[in-house]
């Protein structure tokens, strides 16, 4: 009884904060260009967002700059098609 408790309360916990960071996210809203090429450097790709809509008298920046992991999946796809059809 006490592990079911636990769940609910992680659970309950879970969608304050997951509510929490969709109200945040929702207050300024960007238009994006398209993802830069792969730094090798860093493994990351950068986009720049222009500012297309602030709400509900939030402070937003004009512009930012998003980054996010190059995907390593294209090529491990890849092989795993090729490994198919030696089976």
């Amino acid at each position: 009884m006490q592990h079911r408790g636990f769940l609910l309360l992680s659970l309950l916990a879970l969608l304050a904060l997951t509510s929490a960071v969709a109200k945040k996210k929702a207050d300024c809203k960007y238009k994006f260009e398209n993802w830069g090429a792969c730094d090798g450097g860093t493994g990351t790709k950068v986009r720049q967002g222009t500012l297309k809509k602030a709400r509900y008298n939030a402070q937003c920046q004009e512009t930012i700059r998003v980054t996010k992991p190059c995907n390593p999946k294209t090529k491990a796809k890849a092989k795993a098609k090729k490994g198919k059809g030696k089976d």
